[in-house]
């Protein structure tokens, strides 16, 4: 169906529902042992082992172990999107994760916490087979090449593919807290027990100074009327918790009408444009800044500031939301600034300490050419010479020298600040 211009549909798919919980494990494999996610994508993969070397870098050992949420593991939401080939599937789920932090002397950080996994699973249209010339990165040996050259076999490791074997590919992912009802149910009993206990004591300690008896009746009205009262402090708190919850989440709502205006000018001037496209990239960009030691030498990196040094000392973050400040279009180029709502892991003078963040970043594309959901950096084609390489890094062709013109296929930062 279309929700405003955009073509999506919500689906029950049992595949990608494997996929998403075979993603989850692999993740947490990936943090415990280091062995690359299969499912993940090439940009995916860069933005992990950014992460692991910044982690290295710091003296960090970092473990995630993913786990089922433990109340229940329903089964994963998804919706998708789609261009003229390829399908970006959102699959959602819950899970129970636990983040431990070391650093060469103690553990400095733990927490355990159910979470809601987010990944974007990408797979060519149902009838749709990509060009033979889709840059893709061999899965096998992480080499940039072509569809074609892969099913035919990676000129580096020899290994042949199927289509089937180089999709799906999860483009991207989040982490985001889940709603802790068990948790609230929890303190509900406590107080009520609390309370309970509280009203029994003062009760009997003034019978007994009244110089009254007490009986099995009084004793079970004692119980029964604290824990009646039980339910107003936890009420109170659940109150007061329940309003910054929701500060915290409604952060960036007044940005919602600048968002929207800019997403529907989008998709006049570019028909396959959607909202979550552009969520899910600029979120991956904003990863890749943050997670690399040296930013500025990312290809997608064009600040004229330097980075700044408060975002060095993040090492994980959880998104949370985002907006459009302003942006401007002109003879076919697109600049934005957006807003990220953020709760982030800071570590400064050997500590872990957990902040809510306010991150600003500037966008830039040439938007004279549609979307292309399969365009990676880790493997493009040279428009001069078509030769096949990594621009994550690399500026130029190897082969002809050409810069490459990466903002005519991609976003590029201009700049960000905290």
């Amino acid at each position: 169906m279309e929700i405003l211009g955009v073509n999506i549909n919500f689906s029950d798919n049992k595949k990608l529902n494997q996929q998403f919980h075979s993603f989850a494990q692999q993740l947490s494999v990936w943090y415990g042992l280091g062995k690359i996610p299969k499912l993940a994508s090439q940009d995916t993969r860069f933005t992990l082992e950014l992460q692991k070397q910044k982690f290295q870098s710091l003296g960090l050992d970092v473990k995630v172990k993913v786990e089922k949420p433990a109340e229940h593991d329903s089964a994963p939401s998804s919706m998708s999107y789609s261009d003229n080939v390829f399908v970006n599937s959102s699959v959602a789920g819950n899970k129970r994760i636990t983040t431990t932090i070391r650093n060469t002397q103690r553990e400095i950080y733990n927490k355990i916490a159910d979470s809601v996994i987010c990944t974007i699973m990408q797979y060519p249209k149902e009838g749709t087979v990509p060009p033979p010339d889709t840059p893709l990165c061999c899965p096998n040996c992480g080499a940039a090449s072509t569809l074609g050259k892969l099913e035919s076999g990676c000129k580096y490791c020899d290994t042949k593919f199927l289509i089937d074997e180089l999709y799906p590919k999860v483009m991207y992912y989040s982490i985001e807290e889940a709603h802790k009802s068990g948790t609230e149910k929890n303190q509900l009993v406590k107080c009520m027990i609390g309370t309970a206990l509280f009203c029994l004591v003062i009760g009997i300690a003034s019978q007994i100074i009244n110089g009254k008896s007490v009986g099995v009746l009084d004793i079970v009205g004692l119980l029964f009327g604290g824990a009646v009262f039980g339910f107003v402090p936890w009420l109170f708190f659940k109150f007061i918790s329940t309003f910054f919850k929701m500060g915290k989440n409604l952060r960036g709502a007044g940005k919602t009408a600048s968002s929207l205006r800019f997403c529907h000018n989008m998709r006049k001037l570019d028909p396959t444009f959607s909202t979550e496209y552009f969520r899910d990239k600029s979120l991956s960009l904003l990863k890749l800044m943050l997670y690399s030691r040296d930013p500025q030498e990312l290809t997608v990196c064009r600040c004229d500031d330097p980075f700044p040094e408060k975002l060095r000392e993040i090492v994980d973050t959880t998104y949370f939301n985002s907006g459009v400040n302003k942006y401007s279009i002109k003879d076919g180029v697109c600049d934005v600034s957006l807003t990220f709502y953020m709760d982030s892991l800071h570590y400064c003078d050997g500590k872990i300490r957990k902040k809510s963040d306010k991150i600003r970043m500037s966008l830039r594309k040439n938007i004279k050419k549609p979307t292309d959901l399969g365009f990676s950096i880790m493997a493009v084609n040279c428009p001069s010479c078509g030769g096949s390489f990594d621009a994550a890094k690399i500026k130029a062709c190897p082969y002809c020298d050409s810069v490459y013109p990466i903002e005519k296929n991609d976003w590029i930062v201009t700049d960000i600040k905290i």
